[in-house]
């Protein structure tokens, strides 16, 4: 296997744990020194469409506004802050999501507040804070017009989670494997725990020829198949070089 393939595997025992609602983050890092040590906090920037951008974005000032949103993300990219960076090909409340390398999801929010789709209106921002391996994301991203065609999900609190504890557990250790299984295959190429309060539990990124492969693929996910967690998932689009082979 690859490194980020090994890295992932360890990370899933953490992630599972955090998306099952069987630890807290805080207690499961804090009591394992050596998760602690490898594992870091990045953020998550959720771009959200306002009016705005769909009557303005395709004036020729709107395509200015959005190419300079593109050289923005570019240099942030180049600097190192912004890990992972692009655009849902569908029409939903998210255009897209950024995975930004800073210690708060305020930090975050901050370093997006300078791009121009931001000042112009066209969105508005979320952060949220995720756990992955130290150095996971390779953030080397190729030139513009070279992308990479990946899925992203969120994990969500699904309609069911009357599971018991000792159903609960299976269920976790079930889903382990099959993550595990998913990214030995390469096909779970990023995953990690939302430590943010709320009720998505966690993030994870497929590579698959098609959305409803990637669809197949994150709903064979025990938990997503017992009820236990549910799936939003995005066609998405990031520059080559950004995410782990």
């Amino acid at each position: 296997m690859t490194r980020s393939r090994v890295a992932l595997a360890g990370l899933l025992a953490l992630a599972c744990s955090v998306a099952a609602g069987t630890v807290t983050p805080a207690s499961d890092v804090s009591r394992n020194p050596a998760a602690q040590d490898k594992m870091t906090t990045y953020q998550l920037v959720i771009l959200k469409r306002t009016p705005a951008f769909a009557a303005q974005a395709q004036t020729p000032e709107g395509r200015k506004t959005v190419q300079a949103h593109i050289q923005h993300l570019y240099a942030r990219g180049a600097d190192g802050t912004f890990k992972v960076a692009g655009p849902f090909a569908d029409d939903g409340e998210a255009a897209g999501v950024i995975i930004v390398d800073a210690a708060t999801p305020e930090k975050a929010l901050e370093f997006e507040s300078a791009d121009p789709i931001v000042k112009a209106g066209f969105v508005t921002l979320e952060a949220i804070s995720f756990m992955a391996p130290e150095g996971w994301f390779p953030g080397k991203w190729g030139p513009f017009g070279q992308f990479d065609q990946v899925f992203f999900g969120f994990l969500v609190n699904g309609p069911d989670r009357t599971q018991d504890q000792a159903t609960a557990g299976r269920l976790q250790q079930e889903h382990l494997a099959y993550m595990d299984g998913q990214a030995r295959e390469g096909r779970l190429v990023a995953a990690g725990p939302i430590t943010t309060q709320g009720t998505r539990r966690g993030i994870v990124v497929y590579r698959a020829a098609t959305l409803d492969e990637a669809k197949q693929r994150a709903s064979a996910d025990p938990m997503v198949k017992a009820g236990r967690l549910a799936l939003e998932l995005h066609q998405w689009q990031v520059p080559v070089g950004s995410l782990p082979k």
